[in-house]
């Protein structure tokens, strides 16, 4: 399920962000967030607040404020895992 996600997150920032790259230019292990790090996507705040509001419509999910922290946008497989995890838990409160 994760290479599906990180398919789905490549393609966001190839298409939607104003980033200049295409999913070939981007790896699963480079961080996203601009910062210390030499090699990075570079993400800035900005990018980042569009990228949660893609993720939560194309993956129908919701960030809560206490995840919305940088150790869940490391990187795409970090990323795509915490998606993961979140589709699989069940809302609480809901009536099935």
């Amino acid at each position: 399920m994760s290479e599906i996600i990180i398919a789905k997150l490549k393609k966001i920032i190839a298409e939607e962000l104003d980033v200049n790259l295409g999913m070939g230019d981007i790896d699963e292990n480079t961080p996203l967030l601009e910062g210390g790090e030499e090699k990075s996507l570079g993400l800035d705040s900005i990018t980042v607040v569009e990228l949660i509001s893609f993720i939560e419509k194309g993956f129908e999910i919701e960030f809560s404020d206490s995840e919305l922290n940088p150790e869940n946008f490391a990187n795409l497989k970090v990323l795509a895992d915490y998606i993961t995890s979140k589709k699989e838990t069940p809302l609480l409160g809901t009536v099935g």
